[in-house]
């Protein structure tokens, strides 16, 4: 993992983070993954390119993602709703991660959003870092950095 890079893009992702949900949130110390990631019920994948190349990865428990719609919408989302606001909701924090990254120099791209719906182990990694974000008076989703080595 560039590791000059990882503080600086995290960061982002949490600035970009508060941008994107209407309520407070604690970070929760970083973990360092090496064997695979396993997301319980719902998240989203946005992969990233040009200066960076890696994925995002916000995954956590459909109710947690249920209350944050509540929250940000005003109604409860389920199914299919539920699916697409968890796509929308790494739409935005990238897009918005990206946009401040431009402001530093570092172009990235991000790809579409892929929705992972159950219980999924994500493979294909050097090294991943994870932090858990605890939503005020909602609960926990993880936030999800991958960084590959450039070559």
């Amino acid at each position: 993992m560039p590791q000059a890079v990882l503080p600086e893009v995290l960061n982002t992702s949490f600035e970009a983070a508060k941008v994107v949900f209407p309520i407070p949130f604690v970070r929760e110390k970083l973990e360092i993954v090496n064997q695979y990631i396993h997301s319980e019920e719902l998240g989203v994948l946005i992969g990233l390119t040009h200066d960076l190349q890696g994925r995002l990865i916000i995954e956590g428990r459909a109710p947690v993602f249920q209350a944050l719609g509540v929250a940000m919408y005003g109604m409860e989302l389920a199914d299919a709703m539920l699916e697409s606001f968890v796509g929308e909701i790494g739409n935005m924090v990238a897009g918005n991660m990206s946009t401040r990254l431009a402001e530093n120099g570092i172009h990235v791209e991000i790809s579409p959003p892929t929705v992972i719906v159950g219980p999924t182990k994500l493979t294909g990694f050097v090294t991943a870092a994870k932090v858990p974000l605890h939503l005020e008076n909602i609960g926990v989703i993880h936030v999800i950095l991958i960084l590959d080595e450039s070559e």
